[in-house]
Formats: structure tokens, sequence, C-alpha cells
């Protein structure tokens, strides 16, 4: 009976987070067209897809190996298990490591804090507009959030155990965390977890042999993708995977290349990015810290945890606003943290607590199922690089079989490849450094590929795609002499806003009679 009224409630509470959460997260993901730095995601997973090699990552046909490898095999194995890349296979990784961190934020809430926090900050993840606009974008942004929780988790489940296997485990989740974006995936989770660490000199009793031993294995995991990168890849690659590992977080940190933020870059950011619950972990904040000892140790622990990653990432030179996103769990825990404090001494007060917070978090979500589930992908409708590429492909169709064309991309949109995919050769990119000719005619254009890839290009089954800017001219205009010209059209959104700045062409061949 105990059983069965414990599903009734604590369960019962869950599973609804997480059915809201994954409505939330999944609702209308396949309508919205690649935005940002998904592109990137988008055209090397293609390229692998394309070529069969997987251990060098290219972007429009040139070495990309700004992140590692596995961030890529999670987006091929799933477009492999769905049957081709398209806007879910692309974003469900993502969306799966979104919905596993709220979770694992109420695992951590329900076990370090006072019942009901972990619920209250599941609510407020799955209601943080941010985090869930960027569990929607195929990056590895949120899945270092999700190794980073899952590793402070599986800390907290034992902080003072030291058994091999828990040691392993452990470093193991750091080392594939780390597999997914960089070096921050060994380091965050050490950053969060140190003061807990350093309090009553328990850093002494994990000094061991075996945590020696663990931290050798998952090194020796953490080097398989770039042994095999290094092995399996092309000769004449020309990109070292360590050497950019070293490159984009030791160089980037230190002597930025990119991403200059000012220093207050994250004091801005990080309530933006926590809205709408931004205020109640601002009030949680002030009142722990104004009552610092008589606060509870887990929540001193938890300050000290996001001033530490506060300070991380302010100290880098290089700041964008969604590097704050590991901070944003922990913010909302610190937010439930207040809250449910705020609760409990209201009822030790004999007052009623009524159904205030369930409608908030009720409107949040349904707020957000509106916004991007519905009004978001609406704006996408109605024109851009989607209907393109299916007008491309049917009057394509029209001549031969999609998969017998071959397409050469000219200065690309990078939305543009993966909506383009034939399940042919590989696409031949032409970079904007190229000397290609700008006037002449289709035969000059077909004979400078020839001399430039060493490749034989068929001048009735080959299209010509380039992205022209909305004020000049289309490019390889001549090309309009023999071939069909189609062209990108404003979305609902650019139509609204008027927001369209470039677009797409596309040349197909005419067809000749005898």
């Amino acid at each position: 009976m105990t059983e069965l009224k414990l599903w009734n409630s604590e369960n019962k509470a869950l599973v609804l987070l997480l059915w809201v959460s994954a409505l939330i997260l999944l609702l209308g993901l396949g309508t919205r067209e690649l935005w940002g730095a998904e592109t990137r995601w988008a055209n090397i997973a293609l390229q692998m897809l394309q070529s069969g090699d997987y251990f060098d990552p290219y972007l429009k046909g040139l070495p990309y190996y700004d992140k590692p490898l596995p961030s890529y095999w999670l987006i091929t194995a799933t477009a492999w298990l769905m049957g081709g890349l398209d806007n879910w296979s692309l974003r469900l990784t993502s969306v799966i490591a979104a919905w596993l961190s709220i979770w694992l934020i109420y695992l951590i809430g329900e076990q370090l804090f006072r019942k009901g926090t972990g619920l209250i900050a599941g609510w407020m993840l799955a209601t943080t507009f941010y985090f869930i606009f960027w569990a929607r974008v195929a990056t590895a942004d949120i899945l270092t959030v999700c190794g980073v929780l899952a590793a402070v988790w599986w800390y907290w489940r034992g902080p003072d155990d030291t058994r091999l296997g828990r040691y392993t485990v452990f470093f193991l989740l750091l080392a594939a965390t780390s597999l997914l974006k960089g070096l921050i995936g060994f380091i965050l989770p050490g950053l969060v977890l140190l003061p807990h660490v350093l309090s009553e000199n328990r850093w002494k009793r994990h000094l061991n042999p075996r945590l020696c031993m663990a931290l050798l294995i998952a090194g020796l995991f953490y080097m398989v993708p770039f042994v095999l990168s290094h092995f399996y890849g092309a000769p004449t690659y020309g990109q070292s995977g360590l050497g950019q590992v070293f490159r984009e977080n030791v160089v980037r940190f230190f002597q930025p290349f990119d991403q200059f933020g000012p220093i207050y870059t994250y004091l801005i950011y990080l309530p933006v990015y926590t809205l709408p619950w931004a205020p109640f972990w601002i009030l949680g904040l002030w009142l722990a810290l104004r009552n610092w000892r008589q606060t509870e140790p887990n929540t001193r622990w938890l300050i000290w945890s996001l001033g530490l990653l506060f300070l991380f990432f302010t100290a880098s030179g290089s700041r964008r606003s969604y590097y704050v996103l590991p901070l944003v769990p922990f913010a909302q825990l610190l937010a439930a943290w207040w809250v449910v404090r705020r609760i409990d001494e209201k009822r030790a007060a004999g007052k009623v607590s009524g159904p205030g917070w369930k409608k908030g978090f009720g409107a949040a979500a349904a707020l957000l199922i509106v916004v991007l589930g519905i009004i978001y992908p609406w704006t996408n409708l109605g024109g851009g690089v989607v209907p393109f590429s299916a007008q491309v492909r049917a009057e394509a169709s029209k001549s031969a079989p999609w998969n017998q064309w071959r397409i050469v991309m000219v200065e690309v949109d990078n939305k543009l490849p993966m909506y383009l995919q034939n399940q042919g050769a590989p696409f031949y990119y032409v970079q904007e450094t190229q000397d290609f000719p700008r006037e002449g005619d289709s035969a000059t254009l077909l004979a400078w590929l020839e001399k430039t890839s060493g490749q034989h290009w068929d001048p009735q089954r080959t299209i010509i795609v380039a992205q022209y800017q909305k004020a000049d001219q289309l490019p390889l205009n001549y090309l309009a002499a023999d071939h069909q010209v189609i062209t990108t059209q404003p979305n609902n959104g650019e139509r609204m806003f008027h927001s369209r700045d470039y677009g797409s062409v596309a040349f197909i061949p005419k067809v000749t009679t005898p």
C-alpha cells in the first residue's frame, strides 16, 4: 500500500514532468530549417555519410577538426537508424541529452536538498526558454551539459566511495563528455565538485592507486577516436585531432582568436539564460550569503560551485552568450532551493501554499509549446531552403533519377547541403577563394571544374548551386542561357519581418532534344 501511494505521488509527478518536457522538446522539431552553428554539424555529418570516411571531418570540402569526432558519430548513427539525415535525426541526440538533463537535475535536487527541490528544479529547467531553445539545436553544448550533470549525479551517489568501479564510471563519464565538445568535460565537473572534495579533507581519502588506475582507463578511452583517426583517416587530411583540442581548449582560453565578449558577458547572460526564473536564484543567492553560517552545507557547496564555474568562464578570453549554458541547471537548482524553503516556511506558519507554482509552470510550459513548437516553426514555412530543395529535386528528376545527378556547390549557403542530398556522389565544393569563372558560359565553367577537380562532369547531369546577396544580381548568371534557374523564396518569417538578406540559386541543365 505504501509503494502504491509513493507511485501515486512522487513518481506520478516525475512522469508528468518528463512527459511535458518531451512534448516541449519535440513539438515542431522537424519543421524548422537549419539554424546557426548546427549547420556545421549537419554538413560534417553529411560528408561523412556521403564519403564513408568517419575519421576525417570536412566542412564544405575543407578539413574542419575543431570538435572531437563522437558528436558527429552520434548524428550519423542516428541518421542510419532513422533512415537518413534530416532535421529529426540531426537534432535528436541534443533533445535526448536535454531530456536526460531535466531528469538528472531532478535526481540531484531530491538527493541533496529538501523533498520537492528536485521536482521544482526540473520544472524550472524544462521551462527555461534558452535551455529549451538550445536543446532543439544540433550542437554539442547541451550534450556537454548532460555529461556534466551525469558526472555530478554519479559522484553524489557515493561521495566517500573509493572503489575502483565507482572511480572508473566517474572518469569515463568525464572522458565521454570531453569527447563531445572539448576538455571542459573534465574541467567543469571538477570545478563543480571541488568545494565538496576539499571540505573535511575528503581529498586525502581519494588519493589512492584506484583513482590513478581509473584515470588511466579514462585517458585510454578518451584517446580511442584520435587513434582511430590517425590510423584510418586520410594521410593527406592535414589536421591533427589532438592539435585542434589544444588549440580550441588551451590556446583559445589564454589567447582567444575569436568570440571576444566583454568581461561582464556572463553577468548579463546568466540572468537572461535562466529566464523566466532568474529572480528566484538571485533571491536564493542573496538569502544564502546573508545567512551563510546557518545555510545548509549542500547549499553552500552549490553556491561555491556556481561561483567557480562563473569565474572560470569569465577568466577565459573567449566569451559567447551560450557558453553560460552549463551554469543554468545549477542556477535553477538554487532557485528551487529558495522556492521550497519559502513553501516550507509558509507551511510552518500555518499558511496553506496555493497552486500558484503549478499554474506558473503550466503557463511557462504552454508558452514554450506555442512559441517554439508552433509559432517558430510556422515562420519557416512558405519558403526558404526546404521548398527550394524540393523544387530542385522535382525539376531535376524530370530528366533523370535524383541519385544520378552530380551537384556543385559554389560559395553555398551552409543550410543547403543537407536538404539537397541525393544518396549519390559526394558534393563538390568550390570555395570563395578559388578563381572560378565569374563570366563566360557553361562550357567554360565545366572545363574549369574538370581541370580543378580532376573529375569528369557530364553537362547534362550536373547541377550548379550558388548563394547570392539580396541586392545583387544572380551569380553565374551566364548559366541561364542553357540552364533552368530556380531561386529560394522568402518564408513566412522573412515576409513578415522583411529580413531575407541572401538566397540560393540552382542551375539545372535544360533538356536538349536531338
